[in-house]
């Protein structure tokens, strides 16, 4: 959409990637390399990435026309309808992974790297806080056996997540992944080495996303993805294949609206004794007891006294 403002146009696109201080905008019908307004560089300076893949801008175009070949100023930062961050890695700020995202695909191997329960759980639990989707993708099915994959699997099935079996690979339960992400703005967030990448290339060929074998020595998965970027596929909408990551340090996260971030605990919740209960010690805890009955998977409240802990540490991240 173009907006006139009394000089050049304005064109409302999205941002497809940000780096280094350079900006790609797509609005529709081309892709504007852009750079950033003085005031919202400043007002960058103060914060972690304030303009991320995702955000809708403003964009004054300042190139020659035809307009295939403008470049733009971004003016203005239009209001997110939603943004799923983190804590900076080694430090204490706030760093915004996408704005707008519509669905958070969280991918997960079997194997190669091996299956990482507590690094899936603080994920989740970052996608509850902020009020966000999540799909589970259990990648890599083809290196483990069926019962195998149910043990892993199940207890966020339990905990009502849509989860899907699929493997790179073989190309199992791919068009399920697919039609999930269709029309959608979706992020892909996992481990390296888990295979973001190749799933996406095999929903869409000709992604030019880099892929890589995982670390024999270490077993755990090396960097191919350098920054997040859109990428726009041809069923519609937008997917984001996000750096992998190691650790993930919750934002914004109180300890008392951790418990609420389980899904499988809230009908727990408020059968407590005491109304600050932390249920990790208290007497009459309805969570707690809960757990012992095994109404939901123990593993799960086990991961949650891991991450209350971490928030009392100030959250150190895995």
């Amino acid at each position: 959409m173009v907006k006139d403002r009394g000089e050049t146009e304005l064109v409302e696109g999205r941002v497809l990637r940000a780096a280094s201080g350079r900006f790609l905008v797509g609005d529709g019908e081309q892709v504007i390399p852009c750079h950033l307004r003085g005031r919202i560089k400043k007002e960058r300076q103060r914060r972690v990435r304030n303009v991320v893949p995702g955000d809708l801008v403003l964009v004054r175009l300042t190139g020659a026309l035809p307009r295939p070949e403008s470049e733009g100023v971004i003016e203005e930062v239009l209001p997110r309808s939603s943004q799923l961050s983190r804590t900076s890695p080694g430090g204490r700020r706030e760093q915004v992974l996408m704005a707008n995202p519509e669905r958070i695909f969280v991918v997960m191997a079997t194997r190669e790297p091996a299956f990482n329960a507590r690094l899936l759980d603080r994920f989740l639990v970052a996608i509850e806080n902020q009020n966000l989707e999540a799909v589970i993708c259990l990648n890599k099915c083809d290196l483990a056996s069926p019962a195998e994959r149910v043990s892993m699997i199940s207890p966020y099935r339990a905990a009502g997540y849509p989860a899907l079996m699929l493997s790179a690979l073989t190309g199992e339960g791919v068009p399920r992944l697919a039609d999930a992400m269709a029309g959608r703005l979706s992020l892909f967030l996992g481990p390296s080495g888990s295979g973001k990448s190749s799933l996406l290339q095999r929903i869409q060929p000709g992604l030019e996303i880099a892929t890589r074998a995982v670390s024999g020595a270490s077993g755990k998965g090396r960097h191919t993805t350098s920054v997040t970027e859109l990428h726009p596929l041809d069923r519609g909408g937008y997917v984001a294949d996000s750096p992998g990551v190691r650790e993930f340090g919750l934002w914004g996260l109180d300890e008392r609206d951790l418990a609420g971030c389980f899904p499988e605990f809230r009908p727990h919740l408020g059968t407590c004794r005491f109304p600050d209960c932390t249920h990790s010690h208290e007497p009459d805890c309805g969570l707690r007891r809960a757990a012992e009955e095994r109404a939901f998977d123990p593993r799960r409240y086990e991961s949650y006294l891991r991450i209350l802990e971490s928030l009392r540490e100030g959250d150190l991240a895995l």
